[in-house]
């Protein structure tokens, strides 16, 4: 499960900020994010999700972010879908 360290209780709203700027654009315009930028970010601020608990977070909060990853593994790829926002 999800779990912080430190003396300061990270703050939930930390986990949308660390989502937004985890997320990037590439060269074709698409934005996208893999599964550890967003647990390095969600680490800058306090949190510590493992790939599984980012990627079911992923999963449910934000439902216009496809899975797109080649192959097995935790660490996924993720594209905004056409027409879809950062919730």
């Amino acid at each position: 499960m999800y779990s912080y360290i430190g003396g300061i209780m990270p703050r939930t709203s930390d986990i949308n900020a660390a989502f937004a700027a985890a997320i990037q654009q590439n060269p074709k315009g698409y934005r996208y994010l893999d599964t550890d930028s967003f647990v390095m970010k969600l680490r800058d601020l306090n949190w510590h999700f493992s790939r599984a608990d980012a990627n079911a977070w992923i999963e449910r909060y934000q439902p216009d972010f496809a899975d797109k990853t080649d192959g097995q593994g935790e660490n996924r790829y993720w594209i905004l879908r056409n027409m879809g926002r950062v919730h």
